[in-house]
C-alpha cells in the first residue's frame, strides 16, 4: 500500500534560531498563557504520529511517556518534523501545554507500508489496556496522503474512546479561498479537527489549503520550536498549525479533569474548544470557525445549576441560603 507523505514539508526555508527566553509569538497569539492560570496540561497525554522525537531534548525532560518506532530503526527523529511538532504541543518553553505528557510514534522511514495502521492500532490498544486514567487526550496528525479505510476506522475508534484527533489542512494552497484544495487526507474527514495556518499578523497563510472541511485556524508561519540535537528552528506549514490545537485540547482535558473529576468525551471537549475561537476577517475556507483563542473565561465552559432546597416559608430558605453561602458558593434566593 502507498505510504502517507508529509505534505510539502517546508513551504518556507527552515531557519536555525537561538533559544529564546520570551514566550514565542505563536503561543502569545493564541493566548495560551491566559489558560495557564488554570492548568498547563498536567495529567493530559498527547500522541504525535510523525517522524519520531528527540527524547533527550530539554523541551521534553521527564514528560515522554512512551516512544516507539513502527519503521526500521530507533524512534529518534532524524528528520526534525516530529520533534518540532511535539514541542509546539508540549515543549517546556515553546509549547501550548508545557506539562502534558507525550507518546511519540515514528511512522516515516523504511517500513512495510502498514506502519501508519500499526501506529493507530497501538494507540487504540493503549486506551484499552491503560484504562481511563491514562487515556490519550488527543492525537496529532501533521501529514497527509491517500485515503486509508483502516486508519479511518481507527480514527473513529479513538474518538469513540474519548480521544480527539487533530489534522493539518495541507499546504497546497494558492491563496484563493474559492479554490478548494480538498484532497488532503485525513484533513478532509469529518471526524477530526482540521486546522489551517495563519501568519504572524493573523492573516491567512497563502500556502494553507482551503476547503469547507477546515475547522480552525492557528499560527503556522515561521513557528519557533525544538529541533533534534537540542536546537531550535523556525518552520512553516499547516503541520505547525495543527499542534497548537492539539495542545489546546490537552489544556481543555486537564482543566475538565480538575473541574469534573473525569476526562471529557470528545464531544464535550470540542464544544469547549470551539468556544475558544476568535472571529477574524478571513474566509472560513481558510480557518473555519475562526482563530484559536485560549483566553480563559468561565463563560466558555459548561455551566450547571444545583437546586439545594425548596421551602414554603421564607425563613427556611434564608437558613439554607446562609449555610451554603458560608461554604463559599455563590447563591441566591428565588420566590416562586
Amino acid at each position: 500500500m502507498p505510504n502517507p507523505i508529509l505534505p510539502q514539508l517546508f513551504p518556507y526555508e527552515v531557519q536555525d534560531v537561538a533559544p529564546q527566553q520570551e514566550i514565542p509569538w505563536n503561543v502569545s497569539l493564541v493566548n495560551a498563557p491566559s489558560f495557564w492560570q488554570k492548568t498547563r496540561g498536567d495529567g493530559a497525554i498527547v500522541a504525535v504520529v510523525d517522524t519520531g522525537i528527540d527524547a533527550g531534548h530539554p523541551e521534553f525532560e521527564g514528560r515522554i511517556l512512551h516512544c516507539q518506532s513502527f519503521v526500521k530503526g530507533s524512534p529518534n527523529d532524524d528528520v526534525g518534523h516530529g520533534c518540532h511538532v511535539a514541542a509546539i504541543i508540549a515543549g517546556k518553553t515553546c509549547g501550548i501545554a508545557p506539562e502534558a505528557k507525550i507518546i511519540a510514534c515514528k511512522v516515516f522511514g523504511e517500513g512495510n507500508g502498514f506502519q501508519f495502521q500499526d501506529a493507530f492500532r497501538f494507540l487504540v490498544q493503549w486506551n484499552e489496556e491503560q484504562g481511563e486514567e491514562n487515556r490519550i487526550a488527543a492525537v496529532n496528525c501533521s501529514w497527509g496522503g491517500p485515503y486509508d479505510a483502516m486508519i479511518h476506522y481507527f480514527i473513529r475508534k479513538l474518538i469513540d474512546q474519548g480521544t480527539a484527533v487533530v489534522c493539518s489542512a495541507g499546504n497546497a494552497g494558492d491563496g484563493d479561498p474559492t479554490t478548494e484544495e480538498m484532497f488532503n487526507w485525513p484533513g478532509f474527514l469529518f471526524e477530526p479537527v482540521t486546522v489551517g495556518a495563519v501568519n504572524k499578523d493573523a492573516t491567512a497563510a497563502k500556502y494553507s489549503s482551503s476547503y469547507d472541511g477546515i475547522d480552525l485556524g492557528a499560527p503556522g508561519t515561521e513557528v519557533y520550536s525544538a529541533w533534534p540535537g537540542g536546537g531550535y528552528k523556525l518552520l512553516s506549514g499547516t503541520s505547525m498549525a495543527a499542534p497548537h490545537v492539539t495542545g489546546a485540547l490537552a489544556l481543555i482535558y486537564a482543566a475538565w479533569k480538575q473541574r469534573e473529576g473525569r476526562w471529557p468525551t470528545v464531544d464535550e471537549a470540542e464544544k469547549v474548544l470551539f468556544k475558544h475561537v476568535r472571529k477574524a476577517p478571513i474566509h472560513p475556507n481558510f480557518v473555519g470557525e475562526g482563530l484559536l483563542d485560549l483566553t480563559y473565561e468561565t463563560k466558555r465552559w459548561p455551566l450547571y445549576r444545583v437546586q439545594v432546597g425548596a421551602y414554603y416559608y421564607e425563613s427556611g430558605a434564608d437558613r439554607t441560603l446562609e449555610a451554603v453561602k458560608a461554604m463559599g458558593f455563590p447563591v441566591y434566593k428565588v420566590k416562586y
